[in-house]
């Protein structure tokens, strides 16, 4: 069941980005860009070459989730338990773990000039759900999974079940579809769901510097990193990156590299 559920991974991927492409175009939430085509293609440029990355830096991350295995490094190799209860432990650390990364992403300046990069667009939708820089990407991808895995000890099995969690969840919360109330309400007690995630990406920084948690909610409570917010109420994007021009790929990519960190200059 577990390499199964490995294998539907990129599948479940396209499906999602299938799915909620068409629904969004047919019911759309927010008001879609007025330039809909170039901002698809711009972001599917990004998307393409994310994929591809998280694939190499994917298997990079199940080597040094073997490697743990192998020499029983981290917490959970140190403790008994039942799998059932070690994989939903696995789960939640490595969730915790992200929220923190995510934590540090937006308040170290040299982490945010990459990961702004997925926060300026101005218009969310299944194109916004894979807008990372190569760098950001790298980042939260391979050093704090790998890291994540070597402390906690991670079991493949939680490492894969939190990965077909987490992909499908990721395009859900991206797409401008609008959940039904009642599923947002309960839903969001336990998962980041779409509702819950947008406001992350509102172009105010209390609001921005919230919401952090990828898959679960129980940190950005715990923590008070939350707002009752919702979607329609916000303006989405950064103020530095006002101009159709800061979102031409080229300039999404040397950005952050440029004086300031933004393509003002």
């Amino acid at each position: 069941m577990i390499n199964l559920l490995a294998d539907l991974q990129p599948l479940v991927l396209i499906l999602m980005l299938v799915l909620m492409y068409c629904i969004e175009n047919i019911l759309p939430y927010l008001t879609p860009p007025s330039n809909r085509k170039t901002h698809y293609r711009r972001n599917l440029t990004i998307t393409f070459f994310a994929i591809i990355l998280n694939g190499i830096l994917g298997t990079i991350v199940v080597l040094v989730v073997d490697l743990t295995a192998h020499y029983q490094l981290g917490l959970l190799n140190q403790i008994q338990l039942p799998l059932v209860l070690q994989i939903l432990v696995g789960i939640l650390l490595l969730d915790f773990g992200s929220y923190l990364t995510h934590n540090l992403q937006h308040k170290v300046p040299f982490l945010w000039r990459f990961h702004k990069i997925h926060h300026s667009d101005y218009h969310l939708n299944i194109s916004s759900s894979l807008r990372f820089h190569p760098v950001d990407v790298i980042v939260s991808q391979c050093v704090y999974q790998c890291i994540a895995v070597m402390v906690i000890g991670l079991p493949i099995s939680a490492f894969i079940i939190y990965g077909s969690i987490a992909i499908p969840l990721l395009i859900m919360q991206h797409s401008n579809v609008r959940f039904p109330r009642i599923f947002e309400r309960f839903a969001s007690l336990v998962f980041a769901t779409p509702g819950w995630h947008k406001i992350h990406h509102s172009s105010i920084q209390i609001e921005t510097d919230s919401h952090y948690g990828d898959v679960f909610t129980f940190w950005d409570r715990i923590f008070g990193t939350w707002s009752k917010k919702q979607p329609h109420e916000i303006i989405y994007g950064l103020v530095e990156y006002n101009e159709d021009k800061h979102h031409r790929v080229k300039n999404l990519m040397i950005s952050p590299f440029k004086k300031g960190g933004n393509t003002l200059s």
